[in-house]
């Protein structure tokens, strides 16, 4: 070794590649297995599809109650209708469920 030059230690040759082949850590400090990992990336895969799916599934009510909504719009506000609440199919008039569609649409 060149003079005033520290000799690199084994430790300090791992340093540049500090992640390979080492497990990650987990919340606790402690290791994590291969096992672990995978099934820890499974389960935030699992929930992500579920968010991507209710995400769709908002995206499509939003649209629809657009559409209901544009479309009762253009109808004489005494004319019936019916909406379903609860299970239940009620007679309303075009005045009293377009706001309630109104609000709904801004919930979702």
């Amino acid at each position: 070794a060149p003079e005033g030059a520290v000799p690199a230690t084994r430790e300090e040759g791992k340093m540049a590649d500090s992640t390979k082949g080492r497990p990650a850590a987990a919340p606790g400090g402690k290791a994590l297995t291969a096992e672990q990992v995978v099934a820890r990336f499974n389960r935030l895969r699992q929930e992500q599809r579920g968010l991507a799916s209710k995400a769709a599934e908002l995206e499509l009510e939003l649209n629809e109650h657009s559409l209901v909504i544009e479309t009762l719009r253009e109808v004489d506000p005494t004319r019936k209708c019916y909406r379903m609440v609860g299970g239940i199919l009620v007679e309303r008039t075009v005045k009293e469920v377009l706001p309630a569609l109104e609000n709904n649409k801004e919930q979702v």
